[in-house]
């Protein structure tokens, strides 16, 4: 590390150990010449150089405490972090829903929901992993971002469509395939992909999520659920 590199405080106390050092080392050469016992003249020659390795050593102190600091802040390498889609930013403010969490299935944070409206009026829901009541990312060096204001998994008017669903695949820190919306009714939502079907209920303003291991083919696969006596499906892919 060079000292352009040190943080401003360590650089400010190099400098103010070494104009001490000088001060010192002045004051010792006017003793000096006040006296012809050379015994005491090497005394404090060697008084003089000490305020100059003191003056080093707090510096190289400083270089190392930084670098070590920098070095023990990491968690791991940095990989790739997981995505979302990305909308338009919200209209107005958003609303994280607690009770949509559900577990990973192997670590780290729940994955949960997100909802808010965006300028058009629609209804907008973003999916990510929930830590202390925010929504973020979670990447393989197991670090939580928090979600941008402008990210949005889907968007629709719900009073139009009854069931807002999507599915998205992510890869790090671990392969999750992740179904996940809002209905407008209170019945159950019926999630099938590959020829296996969860019954999901309904947490607050009708979100709802459905993690399961592994990147899965979505062809084909369904969100369904009833909504004023008829059975609404979406497709997911």
């Amino acid at each position: 590390m060079t000292p352009d590199e040190l943080p401003p405080s360590f650089r400010n106390l190099g400098g103010r150990l070494r104009e001490a050092a000088a001060r010192d080392i002045e004051t010792e050469r006017r003793r000096e010449r006040q006296t012809e016992r050379g015994g005491v003249r090497r005394m404090r020659r060697w008084r003089g150089r000490r305020w100059l390795l003191v003056a080093a050593a707090a510096i190289l102190t400083a270089g190392g405490v930084a670098v070590a600091g920098r070095t023990l802040d990491r968690t791991g390498p940095d990989e790739p972090r997981d995505r979302t889609p990305r909308n338009v930013s919200p209209a107005g403010g958003s609303i994280v829903i607690s009770q949509s969490a559900r577990p990973d299935p192997r670590s780290g944070p729940p994955w949960a929901l997100r909802v808010f409206k965006n300028a058009a009026g629609e209804d907008c829901v973003a999916l990510g992993r929930l830590k202390n009541g925010a929504l973020g990312t979670y990447d393989a060096a197991r670090t939580f971002r928090r979600l941008p204001p402008s990210r949005a998994g889907i968007c629709e008017r719900l009073r139009d469509v009854d069931l807002l669903a999507t599915a998205q695949s992510r890869g790090v820190p671990d392969q999750r395939t992740i179904v996940y919306g809002r209905t407008r009714g209170v019945r159950p939502v019926r999630v099938t992909i590959g020829g296996r079907t969860h019954t999901l209920r309904p947490g607050p303003l009708g979100s709802f999520v459905d993690v399961r291991p592994g990147v899965l083919d979505l062809r084909g696969a369904t969100a369904s659920t009833r909504v004023g006596g008829r059975t609404v499906t979406r497709r997911l892919r």
